[in-house]
């Protein structure tokens, strides 16, 4: 029994010794000194355990280019943890960015392995995509392209568009296609606009959505390669928005009994071409084109004659000839005045010489009014005496043949704010007539800038010697995060203070929790932060977006550049910026159903991921109180909600604010 205990002790003592010598610090590798800074070294003790540790000593060495050394730490590091990740856990709540096979890529570029280098590149980007590695496999592949030496033409260009000339009414104009290329897609620009790419690749489909005015466009598609052979595509697309002009030369009005016989003598005219003509609902016969010439005798027992033009894209302009005669008089032949509710304008004597003006006539719009739209529709008419020589909204003429009597309609951009409409319009004598109206432009509610998700940039952690260039990419940050318009950005004066008030270095920043409480401190639901890390090979820098209420990680965005100058600082800010916007489209929806402190809408996983916010809202048409023309729809805030669960073609949220109004079906959403 003696035996079997003295053996049992001497196990246990055999395992403790093997546990001590397996825990225990592994000798040395070597310390490599390269002018005056030691490459091979780890922060604390290394253990041969530890997967963290070959993976920084293996940053070290490659830091330094003892690539040997290197590659075999980093193929240590896979052996002991194989998948590349961000915040990847090493012991207790200590996290690290882990990508072994990216950077094991990397060292196989710089010594010119480049089918290793592929292959580790591509299978870090399976695992988690990055920046860093998207921008070497791209010089990978551009090395194999110039060893393979095959013939290199342009990318091409396939627009989904029936042909290089096209005329719309859509808004926003689409632009979609295709560009490829064997040599791989490197840019893709739009009008100058350049597509975001993530990484180059053989194939891109785009889409694109164009804010264009009334007019002709010429848009311009240019792809690029990495061999730098550049293709393009031109193509001219015609915006029409707006219905036909119509040109009354002429109105006869014979009294008959019971009725009247009218003939209506003028033109109608449109770019895209006039595709029908009415009058009173009759279906008048024109030669479709450009321009419709029409001389047409009507028997109508009303006093209101309407002509319609529609145009090839459905635009169309409504115009009401009012027939009653105001004045008794001998003569057969009168012109009638097209205003709703006008009297009748006799035509058939004049003064020797024509004194007065044309005079202009608006539907539905008074001298001042306030909108919730983007576009305002302008409708109206010019009657003149003699004949209306010229007409101009905005500087941009509009008129097309002369005439007594014109219709007209015209779509007006409007800019947040005030904006003034001005109408000059010209007779044959010379004399002119100017009517002004002014347009409040306001943003519904739920729309405004105000009530976007708020958010604040806090000091970036700084990794290794950072350069004076580095240094500024917060602020560069800011400035493009506040250009896009999509944030509510908290002032950076009110952060300094905060930070000032309560004593916080930069260092300390760094700290989750500190970062949270700054965050609060500043009412802002979200914060942005990260790390800058500058190596000899280039600038890395990795930036989250953490929400202040759950702490929960709500995007993740990483850039990366080789140049460290001011000017490839500032790009880098920049799309660091589009891929939080990305991150955070403006989409809206509907309320589907609504159960207890829950509700479902039409967003989908498409649009919509778990934790983002929601604005619930009421639209309330508002109308003109004179006019009762509708101006837009202003919105009522009706609460807000987090969204807890994403499908296809569905989500659920949770209500998190208390209203006095209940939420019900129809009721619309929007991101917040």
């Amino acid at each position: 029994m003696k035996k079997i205990s003295q053996g049992i002790l001497l196990f246990f003592a055999s395992l403790a010794v093997l546990s001590f010598f397996s825990c225990a610090p592994k000798p040395s590798a070597p310390v490599y000194v390269k002018d005056g800074k030691a490459y091979g070294k780890t922060q604390g003790a290394f253990f041969r355990h530890r997967w963290w540790n070959y993976y920084e000593r293996g940053l070290s060495y490659a830091e330094g280019r003892f690539y040997k050394e290197a590659a075999a730490d980093m193929r240590e590091a896979v052996e002991q943890r194989p998948i590349d990740q961000r915040m990847a856990r090493t012991y207790g709540m200590h996290f690290m960015d882990y990508f072994p096979h990216r950077e094991l890529g990397i060292i196989h570029y710089e010594t010119g392995n480049l089918e290793e280098a592929k292959k580790e590149l591509e299978l870090s980007l399976t695992h988690y995509p990055s920046a860093k590695a998207r921008f070497y496999l791209d010089r990978v592949r551009k090395g194999l392209l110039e060893k393979e030496g095959s013939d290199v033409g342009p990318p091409k260009i396939q627009l989904d568009l029936k042909a290089e000339e096209i005329w719309t009414r859509d808004d926003p104009v689409i632009l979609s296609g295709v560009v490829e290329s064997e040599h791989y897609v490197s840019a893709v620009t739009v009008q100058g606009v350049p597509l975001f790419l993530e990484g180059s690749q053989k194939h891109v489909s785009f889409k694109q959505a164009m804010d264009l005015s009334q007019g002709v466009h010429a848009i311009e598609v240019v792809a690029k390669n990495l061999m730098g052979e550049v293709g393009k595509r031109r193509v001219l697309i015609h915006v029409d928005r707006e219905g036909p002009i119509i040109t009354l030369e002429d109105i006869q009005v014979e009294m008959e009994r019971p009725g009247k016989r009218v003939l209506v003598k003028g033109s109608a005219y449109d770019g895209s071409g006039v595709f029908g003509l009415t009058i009173n609902g009759q279906q008048i016969p024109i030669q479709k084109g450009e321009e419709a010439f029409f001389t047409e005798w009507v028997t109508t027992a009303g006093e209101i004659l309407e002509l319609v033009a529609i145009d090839q894209l459905e635009n169309r302009t409504s115009a009401l000839v009012d027939l009653t005669p105001t004045t008794t008089s001998k003569l057969p032949i009168m012109l009638a005045c097209a205003d709703s509710g006008s009297n009748l304008l006799l035509a058939g004597l004049f003064s020797p010489k024509d004194v007065r003006p044309p005079r202009i006539k608006l539907k539905g719009w008074t001298e001042t009014q306030i909108v919730f739209l983007d576009k305002a529709f302008i409708e109206g008419q010019v009657i003149d005496h003699s004949n209306v020589a010229s007409l101009a909204i905005n500087e941009t003429p509009v008129l097309r043949r002369k005439g007594r009597h014109i219709f007209f309609n015209h779509l007006a951009e409007l800019e947040e704010g005030e904006n003034e409409i001005t109408i000059v319009s010209e007779d044959e004598s010379g004399n002119t007539a100017t009517k002004k109206i002014l347009i409040q432009r306001r943003l519904p509610a739920a729309f405004q800038l105000s009530q976007r998700m708020s958010t604040t940039v806090l000091p970036f952690e700084q990794k290794r010697t950072l350069s004076e260039a580095s240094l500024s990419f917060q602020d560069s940050l800011i400035h493009y995060l506040v250009g896009r318009n999509r944030f509510r950005m908290v002032e950076r004066n009110l952060l300094d203070t905060i930070l000032e008030e309560q004593k916080l270095s930069q260092t300390k920043l760094i700290e989750r929790s500190t970062a949270l409480k700054v965050g609060k401190l500043v009412a802002a639901q979200s914060i942005i932060s990260g790390s800058i890390i500058e190596t000899r090979q280039g600038i890395e820098i990795i930036a989250r977006m953490i929400d202040t209420e759950t702490a929960e990680i709500l995007a993740t965005a990483d850039v990366y550049e080789e140049a460290k100058d001011l000017g490839a600082l500032r790009t880098l800010a920049e799309g660091m910026a589009i891929k939080f916007h990305r991150e955070f489209p403006l989409v809206g929806g509907i309320v589907l159903e609504t159960e207890g402190n829950f509700i479902f809408t039409d967003l989908g996983r498409d649009k919509i991921k778990v934790q983002r916010r929601l604005i619930i809202y009421r639209e309330e048409p508002v109308r003109h109180p004179v006019t009762g023309k509708v101006l837009g729809a202003d919105t009522e805030i009706i609460g807000r909600a987090r969204v807890t669960l994403v499908h296809p073609e569905m989500s659920k949220s949770e209500l998190v604010t208390e209203s006095d109004k209940h939420v019900v079906r129809l009721d619309k959403v929007i991101t917040e």
